[in-house]
């Protein structure tokens, strides 16, 4: 590893790439000692006149002669920063991979809500991998990391710019691969479960994002009391599904309660299984991504308060020229 700091010579043969694409080296903000280089923000071009105006900069990395880490920061009106990834020892095929990428559909943009989304672009097959998403939406800001293991489930995180009660099944509504939403001292917290591949996850987690986004627009955009009377029977269906572990312990407790009546042989294989069933359970139990919560089922309650806000919040989405669009695909092309 390469801990000297960059000197002039290594500046120039790094940044010539940079120069040849327009590129304009900000050597204040750069750190030789650190060896990163910052590049000049650029306006991007826009695809067409409706749309958001976006600002560009380029970060590399230089952790050693021959690995490089690129970094491509576009910027939101609405105040949202997107980025792009990669690493690889050639300098030019990585600015070459991270410009052939339209930078549009890093945001999508509804009423009340404006999502950006970073990804690690993996070359030479330009993949697209998302790493985490942030979502302004009414005040909250909502952000997911993926996890770094296959199998285990993204990572979701609310915070609020003002006191706001937020019921603990405002996820779960959306399906059942969503978690609850428990609070803790400076925010919320939850859980998105990912099935598939690294491309079909990745697509999942921004789909389900926008759907969580527009579903706490219009849910916080109205009374409380709505919230029960239009998610009725969704939060009944949460609250039954949060039952089931409780009913699968009673079931297995009834059941061997039941064992000594079935008239089994004692030399049957059917006692050798029984007989094991206890430490079998407990290892699929410790094999389980998540440890199941056993409670009481609770029916879904009726939300009194006039307001989802103690005190009114300042709106942290700056407000554009351009009219917000939804985008209809991921980054790639990907649905």
């Amino acid at each position: 590893m390469a801990t000297s700091p960059l000197t002039h010579h290594e500046i120039l043969g790094l940044i010539e790439p940079f120069t040849r694409s327009g590129r304009r080296l900000d050597l204040a903000g750069s750190d030789r000692v650190q060896r990163c280089l910052v590049f000049k923000p650029e306006t991007c071009p826009n695809p067409s006149a409706s749309a958001p105006t976006l600002t560009d900069r380029l970060e590399l990395d230089c952790p050693s002669e021959t690995r490089f880490v690129l970094r491509r920061i576009v910027v939101h009106p609405a105040g949202l920063q997107a980025t792009l990834q990669t690493e690889g020892a050639d300098v030019d095929s990585l600015l070459a991979g991270l410009q052939a990428l339209a930078p549009e559909p890093l945001f999508r943009s509804g009423d009340g809500w404006c999502m950006a989304c970073n990804h690690r672009l993996v070359l030479p097959t330009n993949t697209l991998q998302l790493s985490s998403a942030e979502v302004q939406v009414q005040g909250l800001s909502l952000r997911l990391k993926m996890p770094a293991v296959k199998g285990y489930p993204a990572e979701l995180e609310f915070t609020a710019n003002a006191a706001i009660d937020l019921p603990d099944d405002l996820l779960q509504v959306l399906g059942r691969h969503w978690a609850r939403l428990t609070r803790h001292p400076k925010n919320w917290r939850s859980s998105l479960r990912l099935p598939g591949s690294d491309s079909e996850r990745s697509r999942l987690a921004v789909n389900q994002l926008e759907l969580a986004a527009r579903h706490v627009a219009q849910t916080l955009a109205q009374p409380p009391s709505l919230f029960h009377q239009q998610q009725a029977g969704a939060r009944w269906r949460v609250a039954a599904r949060r039952a089931v572990p409780l009913l699968i312990l009673l079931g297995l407790v009834l059941g061997s309660l039941a064992v000594p009546y079935l008239g089994i042989a004692q030399n049957s294989v059917y006692w050798m299984l029984i007989f094991n069933a206890p430490p079998l359970l407990l290892l699929w139990g410790f094999c389980l991504r998540e440890m199941p919560s056993f409670e009481l089922p609770r029916p879904p309650r009726r939300l009194t308060a006039a307001s989802w806000w103690a005190t009114p919040p300042v709106d942290t989405l700056v407000n554009s020229p351009h009219p917000t669009t939804s985008a209809t695909t991921a980054p790639g092309g990907a649905p």
